[in-house]
């Protein structure tokens, strides 16, 4: 499943700068340290408990300041980097998102009709894990009817009134495309008509499958995968007004959400995320709070065609509906109009490395789940 690998074979570890890496880890850490010793943190590929971090987090909470020969020295202390020995050389997809800022309203008006819906009172969220032992981690969603569990309404049914007395409405905005990039986003700020702005993030899902839009708009022929951007998109969209319906809702998946704390966006491990350095991941093979050391490229903050080298120590501290796969990622950029670029226009290829506790090497090498070392580069 995994091979270990020595810290100088990572693509540009030896001049990398860890200071910002350790204190978003020291993030998660304060995470960890909270939660039971004996929970499960690990993935069903990765058997982890919480005490397996609970040791580097305490070493890590004790360095302050932080200062750059100290992160790498504990990084190289308490890890041993791993990578997938089962991607058939691949590389994987790593895409951007960030903070949006929507205008809304608490009132509806003809300016403001779309709404942002809080988690309706009939979705049921079902633990696989508590029926059969080979499913554990594995969740279901979806609602009662007739005494039966069904899946919950799609977003074209949910546009079309299906929650309507079953969901509140946080607040209400003026554009389905907004909407639809919140979603993706999974948080955003509303700048309310009241005059006072509030912050949003996700809550629950109706556990559709997600469907990219840009893959829907390649298929028919209008985009390529080469001009697909976020910015694109929207243009699109925009410009066609009578198909925006019909091709936003061949994306099943919709999203609830909460108010969260004002200013502060929230990863799923329940954590604040640090932009440039909090990276979204498939939790099916990534624990949360691991550090990932990435090796990709990135859109340049003014030339977003030009691409530049990013490696860099991650943290795993959020999911997302689109990101599924061992190698693959989304990496958050928080807002402005920097980080709408960088994240619109990032779709680049590249490879990491998970930095797991030097404690579970063991034990994971004696379940067969890492093999030796790989040669040196």
């Amino acid at each position: 499943m995994f091979k270990e690998a020595d810290f100088e074979r990572l693509p540009g570890w030896s001049s990398a700068d860890l200071k910002k890496s350790l204190q978003t880890f020291q993030v998660s850490c304060r995470a960890f340290i909270r939660q039971n010793p004996e929970q499960v943190v690990g993935t069903e590929h990765i058997d982890l408990q919480v005490k397996d971090w609970q040791p580097a987090c305490e070493a890590a909470l004790k360095i302050t300041p932080v200062a750059e020969k100290q992160a790498k020295q504990f990084f190289e202390e308490w890890f041993t980097p791993v990578e997938f020995t089962d991607n058939n050389g691949k590389p994987g997809l790593f895409t951007g998102y960030y903070v949006p800022a929507i205008k809304g309203s608490y009132t509806k008006s003809k300016e403001f009709q779309v709404p942002i819906y809080e988690t309706p009172n009939d979705l049921v969220t079902v633990d696989l894990g508590l029926f059969f032992n080979d499913l554990k981690n594995r969740r279901i969603v979806g609602r009662i009817e007739n005494k039966k569990f069904v899946p919950y309404y799609t977003r074209e049914q949910i546009n079309n009134g299906a929650i309507e007395e079953k969901a509140k409405v946080l607040v209400w905005i003026n554009s389905p495309i907004d909407r639809l990039f919140l979603e993706i986003q999974g948080s955003g700020l509303i700048e309310l008509e009241e005059g006072n702005d509030i912050y949003i993030g996700y809550d629950a899902q109706n556990g559709a499958p997600y469907t990219a839009i840009a893959g829907v708009l390649i298929k028919q022929g209008v985009m390529t995968k080469h001009n697909a951007s976020m910015q694109a998109i929207k243009r699109y969209l925009e410009a066609h007004p009578k198909q925006m319906d019909k091709v936003i809702n061949q994306n099943k998946s919709f999203v609830f959400f909460s108010k969260m704390a004002d200013g502060v966006a929230l990863g799923s491990q329940g954590v604040a995320l640090t932009p440039g350095y909090s990276l979204a991941i498939d939790k099916q093979w990534i624990p949360m709070g691991a550090p990932l050391w990435l090796n990709t490229t990135r859109p340049d903050s003014t030339k977003p065609d030009m691409s530049r080298p990013m490696q860099r120590l991650m943290i795993a501290q959020d999911t997302g509906g689109a990101i599924r796969g061992k190698v693959r990622g989304d990496v958050f950029w928080g807002g402005g109009d920097k980080a709408t670029l960088i994240a619109g226009h990032m779709k680049n290829e590249g490879h990491y490395w998970i930095l797991l506790p030097k404690q579970a090497i063991s034990r994971l090498e004696k379940n067969k789940l890492i093999s030796e070392k790989s040669a040196k580069l």
